[in-house]
């Protein structure tokens, strides 16, 4: 990625296909940078230890050898081929990597590769675990507290420079808020560009991705009369499904793949504010088990015409809470299409359901 574009849609298309480009840059440029896996991670925590976060993503290129002797089924093709990459030493050039408790398989990623080390079986970044505790008890919330605190030692995270760093967080998350109502607009954007968009975020946080993805933001054409849908379940490793609805005269308003938090950071000191920030995130699975009606008020919320549920093969959780959703929502007259079982990358089979699902449906007025 040397000598960027300043073309968002350049830009873009560059992080999508190599996420690591931009951090490889500042790190040949002297950067400390390290990394995150998932968005449940405090990234300002980050940016206070004068550091540049990336949020790894990995798509599988070929042969996962190495991996597959330490990974088990269970485990996605990205956090294999992320293990693969661990191994060839494509990360070398990253300080610290941070893995996050919500995340089963990532987090038995972090143990297996801290053993991996002290075996002498693999070099690569230091690992780190964000130990989360998500029950809704006194306990639960001290314990993560602590948790942060600790991360924040781990990472050489200054405090005073902690203010600075949620002010930049916060004018990125402004950037995610407004592209999340441009998808939500009567005339929604394309969910296909927002995906690419918000795809791209986290492996660039310089502030020169905030402005090109303003300038993109500002022109971007709008699709009228689309059909609403609302997608949840797994995070998607491209735009494919997207691509689909769209073909069908759809667009995806509103995407629910990844964590949300409840309610905003509470009062200082701020590292305890940042820690009950994360406490109350929330998994599309955990919101589900939580509510019943959870896919319901969301499909009001966005005034969707109708539901997709993608849920990939290895997921073994989503599965157990999809019933109980499809049965209140066909309750409430909102069609719904629960597509389990599939493979991480849809293929054109799923890409077909999907597309003659949202053709079938009609647009509110």
């Amino acid at each position: 990625m040397n000598s960027p574009s300043t073309n968002p849609v350049d830009l873009v298309s560059a992080l999508i296909d190599d996420p690591l480009g931009a951090a490889r840059d500042a790190a040949r440029a002297g950067a400390r940078v390290i990394g995150y896996y998932g968005n449940d991670i405090p990234v300002a925590l980050i940016l206070a230890a004068g550091a540049l976060p990336v949020r790894l993503r990995a798509a599988p290129r070929g042969p996962t050898a190495r991996a597959d002797l330490y990974l088990e089924s269970a485990h996605s093709p990205e956090l294999r081929a992320l293990v693969e990459q661990w191994f060839a030493g494509e990360l070398d050039f990253i300080e610290t990597v941070i893995f996050p408790r919500s995340d089963d398989s990532a987090q038995r990623v972090y143990y297996y590769l801290c053993e991996l080390q002290r075996r002498g079986a693999c070099a690569g970044p230091r690992p780190l675990l964000y130990d989360v505790a998500g029950i809704g008890r006194p306990v639960s919330v001290d314990y993560t507290r602590e948790s942060t605190r600790r991360l924040a030692r781990d990472l050489g995270t200054s405090e005073e420079q902690l203010p600075q760093a949620l002010r930049r967080v916060a004018v990125r998350e402004k950037l995610m808020s407004d592209l999340r109502a441009r998808c939500a607009a009567d005339s929604p954007l394309p969910g296909s560009w927002a995906w690419a968009v918000v795809r791209a975020s986290g492996c660039d946080w310089r502030e020169t991705f905030d402005d090109g993805a303003r300038r993109w933001l500002d022109d971007a054409t709008s699709l009228p009369r689309a059909r609403r849908i609302l997608l949840a379940g797994d995070l998607l490793p491209d735009a494919s499904l997207h691509e689909a609805i769209e073909n069908a005269g759809g667009s995806v308003v509103l995407e629910l793949t990844e964590s949300a938090a409840d309610e905003d950071p509470a009062s200082s000191p701020l590292l305890d504010a940042l820690a009950d920030h994360f406490h109350a995130r929330r998994t599309p699975v955990r919101a589900m088990r939580e509510d019943a009606h959870w896919a319901v008020r969301n499909a009001r919320n966005g005034r969707a015409d109708a539901v997709v549920f993608w849920l990939a093969e290895e997921d073994e959780s989503l599965p157990w809470e999809i019933a109980r959703q499809m049965r209140n929502l066909a309750t409430a007259g909102i069609p719904a299409l629960a597509l389990t079982r599939q493979s991480w990358k849809p293929d054109h089979a799923a890409l077909g359901r999907v597309g003659e699902f949202v053709a079938g449906r009609e647009s509110q007025p």
